[in-house]
């Protein structure tokens, strides 16, 4: 033999032998501290020597399994889980000894600790067998811990510690103690809540979860004798590492169930022959922007955060019904029209007016992408466009200096200043389509979305009062002081979020009851108390009066107000229903938008790009969100009657119009031309506010005569 090959000869067989020889200490090892748990322990009894062989013990006083770490658990409406948040990971779900099957209780105890309901916590004969078996087959193959034991290794001591004689006896006096503390039961229930399954799962309903898509209720005995074999080695005998290993097992289970009568030979057959399907950690997270948003408010409104590890349990009001809905329509809309139009992300909120839950919140095309993560149905700084007109019109009537038929003339206006990065140049909005369409009703300028009416009604109402109305109705986001805020305002010149836009909506639907948003119906702790429950009455506020908010209600829900702009029966309608809604879109078409409601659903619908560029080919609210909005609220609303508003008592009816008592036959303040600025020159650094003013009015520097709205090309609101 060649000497190479002799030597490495020799070295594999020296590594052999002292594998062999460590093998053999391990084994003696084991037995030693085995025999010394035997001998030692009836010397507990004595306190001094006990503690001096032991040191300090910690209390096993309050525990209970409600009091383990555990997961956060987010459902929706109906109960469905959205989301089981638990940490870096690793999931525990805490559920009663009563909820779980029988057959995973005694599958654990037949395969750990068979003398469970006899013994004190420590099986002594339970360890002399283990110590005789590993020394016979020179490797270690049984362990000596009960139930008991394993339970005070993972609360006290941790998964694992080192092998000594001290923490043996440590290990030993704790189980003793706790069976002198807690009946078999709550010290069971303890142990299938705390025990590590693998798959980062803690407890027996984690682990039903995470390999079997189950619940511990529901384990079938084939099931129930698979994880029972786990705990053992969790890996080792993992179905999804090492199935041959985890099969054996298993039947190893299924035996010690049979051996104690436990179970029949016929039900170790069927159990046996049981097909099992098992299943790779996964994270079964829905709706992730509604629970993201979901958190914030557990986090601001209860103090309430993931990271206490408290298993409370969060119903929410999330309908995944139409969650589902509002993302599939969301996505296709953006996958099939927005390479066309340039715009790459989409979001909805749906509301039940009723009481202001939320039951739809999609934030994006796709959560996953990057910047998906971005709340789009929560972000305060995009731009309603002309969506913001309800507030504006809304006001106007409140005031009483306008009513649904007031005439407006709609004219060319440049102002002296409100133009350019520092508002010191002359601004000259436009409508959209680039015409003026000479004197119309109120309703019709509201109707078509047209700019320069919507600035003269704003403008006459006061900026004040139109911020006013708007924070009452339930935008949160113009919180700045009045005069920080100017003519653009009622064109959606100042970002408010769609949720903002939902609830003002919402406003509308309820004949002027704003109810603030509400995602959360129900909190439980981990104890099972209730520590919430959503009261709509303690959510209510009178925003609008039920006369205003009827008369605007009118405005929207008529489609001839828009056909003009719009064109009659076109997305912004559902068939055979009574519904109200506006489009917005911003300037340059970087945001467009559609709002709307019935009685019972409101929605409000944002398409854009995350990074603000423009969109395309002029597109606007009526081909980006209305769509959208009209898919969403025709398949939401499919199993419900047409519903509408009876006219309140106090709105005086002439014909097929509404007003408040007293304003049938207001002076005609916007017929006219705008009042014009009386210098002829003016220095924008130096010009006052008296200057700028005329009649109490803004003035403007141009005041010309609109052309007609025929011939030319028209861009739609």
């Amino acid at each position: 033999m060649p000497r190479r090959r002799r030597s490495r000869y020799a070295f594999y067989r020296r590594l052999r032998l002292l594998r062999q020889t460590q093998h053999r200490l391990k084994v003696r090892r084991s037995v030693l501290l085995a025999l010394l748990v035997v001998f030692a322990l009836p010397l507990m009894a004595v306190p001094a020597i006990a503690a001096e062989s032991v040191g300090d013990l910690p209390a096993v006083d309050g525990l209970s399994s409600s009091g383990l770490h555990q997961d956060m658990l987010i459902f929706d409406r109906h109960g469905t889980l959205i989301d089981d948040i638990g940490d870096h990971g690793d999931h525990r779900i805490v559920v009663p000894l009563n909820y779980m099957s029988p057959f995973v209780r005694q599958a654990s105890i037949a395969i750990e600790d068979h003398t469970f309901f006899h013994n004190n916590g420590v099986d002594l004969g339970g360890i002399a067998r283990a110590a005789i078996e590993n020394y016979t087959s020179h490797r270690i193959t049984q362990g000596g811990s009960t139930i008991s034991q394993q339970l005070v290794k993972q609360v006290f001591i941790g998964p694992n510690p080192p092998p000594t004689i001290q923490r043996k006896l440590k290990e030993a006096t704790l189980a003793i103690e706790l069976n002198n503390r807690y009946s078999k039961e709550q010290i069971l229930e303890m142990y299938l809540n705390t025990i590590y399954y693998g798959s980062q799962s803690y407890g027996v309903e984690a682990a039903a979860r995470a390999f079997f898509h189950s619940n511990a209720h529901d384990l079938t005995l084939g099931q129930a004798a698979m994880l029972a074999g786990l705990p053992q080695a969790p890996t080792q005998n993992s179905p999804l590492i090492n199935p041959t290993k985890a099969r054996s097992r298993q039947l190893e289970v299924l035996k010690a169930m049979v051996s104690q009568k436990m179970i029949t030979p016929a039900q170790e057959l069927a159990a046996e022959n049981e097909k099992l399907q098992f299943f790779y950690p996964s994270n079964p997270l829905q709706a992730p922007h509604f629970v993201d948003y979901v958190l914030q408010v557990l986090d601001k409104q209860f103090h309430i955060r993931p990271s206490d590890r408290k298993g409370y349990r969060i119903y929410t009001t999330l309908d995944l019904n139409l969650q589902h809905l509002g993302e599939t329509v969301v996505r296709n809309q953006v996958a099939s029209q927005g390479s066309y139009y340039d715009f790459h992300d989409g979001a909805l909120v749906a509301m039940d007016p009723k009481n202001g839950q939320v039951l739809a919140m999609v934030g994006g095309a796709d959560y996953y992408r990057p910047g998906g993560q971005i709340n789009m149905a929560t972000t305060t700084t995009r731009q309603p466009g002309s969506s913001f007109k309800m507030f504006t019109y809304t006001a106007a009537i409140e005031s009483g200096k306008l009513n649904m038929t007031s005439p407006i003339y709609d004219q060319p206006l440049t102002f002296p200043l409100g133009g350019g990065p520092k508002g010191d140049k002359p601004y000259a909005p436009q409508n959209y389509d680039q015409r003026y369409h000479g004197t119309l009703p109120l309703k019709m300028a509201m109707g078509n979305s047209l700019n320069i009416p919507a600035i003269k009604v704003e403008l006459l109402t006061g900026i004040p009062a139109v911020l006013d109305t708007a924070r009452r109705m339930g935008v949160t986001s113009l919180n700045q002081p009045d005069n920080a805020y100017g003519t653009s305002l009622t064109l959606g010149g100042y970002g408010v979020s769609p949720l903002d836009m939902v609830t003002g909506a919402s406003t509308l639907a309820t004949l002027g009851v704003r109810h603030r948003p509400a995602p959360v119906l129900h909190i439980q702790d981990g104890l099972g108390k209730t520590v919430f429950n959503y009261d709509p009455a303690k959510n209510e506020f009178r925003a609008v009066s039920q006369q205003v908010s009827f008369i605007i209600d009118s405005i929207m829900s008529d489609d001839r107000n828009r056909c003009m702009e719009f064109g009659c029966g076109g997305d912004l309608t559902l068939p055979g229903r009574h519904v109200a809604a506006k489009t917005g879109t911003t300037q340059d078409f970087r945001d467009n938008w559609t709002v709307g409601f019935t009685p019972s659903l409101a929605a409000a619908v944002w398409v854009g790009n995350p990074d603000n560029h423009p969109l395309a080919h002029n597109s606007t609210g009526i081909v980006g969100a209305a769509p959208i909005w009209h898919q969403f609220m025709t398949q939401a609303l499919a199993q419900h009657p047409d519903e509408w508003f009876t006219k309140p008592a106090g709105v005086d009816q002439v014909g097929e119009n509404y007003y408040l008592p007293g304003t049938e036959y207001l002076p005609s303040t916007l017929a006219g031309p705008w009042p014009v600025c009386r210098f002829g020159s003016y220095n924008p650094s130096t010009v006052t506010d008296a200057q700028l003013t005329v009649n109490g009015l803004p003035c403007v520097i141009y005041s010309g005569r609109g052309s007609s709205t025929s011939g030319g090309r028209k861009r739609r609101p």
